[in-house]
């Protein structure tokens, strides 16, 4: 192999190690973009896992789903704080696991001490706190978003707040079977609904929106908003099960639609 030779292969194996870990970058932002997505609905989730516990309503072994969100927000966290080195991710990181570390010990009285007033106490501590997580959480997606120029950034991220509402409206709602008093459980709520509707619009206005499967999990998706609101106006019949199993759906639409869109990117 001749002198040129010999460069132009060195040349083409820089450039293809160069390929290689700029396209291993982007897996794991868009990977960790899902992650915190994820992340802010089992925020969410366990809101919601603790206000059945008040309210005795014991559907899917609700302890053991709340000790399991639990260490994966912890997993999750773990992982951000490993592989990203960003100044930026770092100080969410920190301000997260802060805010957590009460939020969580306040969690485990549904499973070490369920004394009913000692749980009212810590449900308006809860929902106060873990907004704090949830903000971090949604700083680090967003950061990754623009940092990496996501294609399709825009309706991924509609997708993914389609999904972490449908569990936000749902945690409202049981703190409102609850009877949680707490005055800005109406306000989170009209928030949570703003974002949703906002999100199905994103969509509906997407070159997604032709595409038969994709039309049809976001029409599912605004068929379980339309069951949220209106269910949320009855104050004399609740219907927590059927709720978190409609959420659930919701959710599951909606990481679909995720991965619809993922195919593009």
């Amino acid at each position: 192999m001749n002198i040129y030779k010999k460069i132009r292969f060195l040349i083409l194996v820089v450039i293809f190690s160069l390929t290689n870990i700029h396209a291993s970058a982007d897996n794991n932002s868009l990977n960790m973009i899902l992650d915190l997505g994820k992340q802010m609905s089992n925020m969410r989730n366990m809101l919601e896992t603790y206000s059945l516990l008040a309210t005795k309503v014991n559907y899917k072994a609700p302890k053991k789903r709340l000790q399991q969100d639990m260490l994966e927000y912890e997993s999750i966290i773990g992982n951000v704080e490993k592989n990203f080195k960003d100044p930026q991710m770092i100080e969410s990181v920190k301000k997260s696991k802060e805010a957590w570390a009460p939020v969580k010990e306040a969690l485990l009285t549904a499973i070490k001490d369920n004394n009913p007033q000692r749980m009212m106490e810590e449900g308006l501590f809860i929902h106060a706190n873990i907004r704090s997580v949830i903000k971090e959480l949604a700083n680090m997606k967003k950061f990754l978003l623009e940092k990496d120029k996501i294609k399709n950034g825009k309706l991924l991220n509609a997708a993914i707040e389609i999904a972490a509402s449908s569990q936000r409206l749902s945690a409202h709602y049981m703190m409102k079977m609850w009877g949680l008093p707490d005055p800005t459980i109406q306000k989170h709520w009209d928030n949570g609904v703003k974002i949703y509707t906002d999100s199905i619009k994103i969509l509906k206005a997407s070159p997604y929106y032709k595409d038969a499967n994709f039309k049809k999990l976001l029409k599912d998706t605004e068929k379980q908003l339309k069951y949220f609101q209106l269910v949320f106006e009855f104050d004399d019949k609740f219907v927590p099960v059927l709720v978190h199993d409609k959420a659930q759906e919701a959710y599951k639409s909606a990481n679909k639609m995720s991965e619809i869109i993922l195919k593009d990117i």
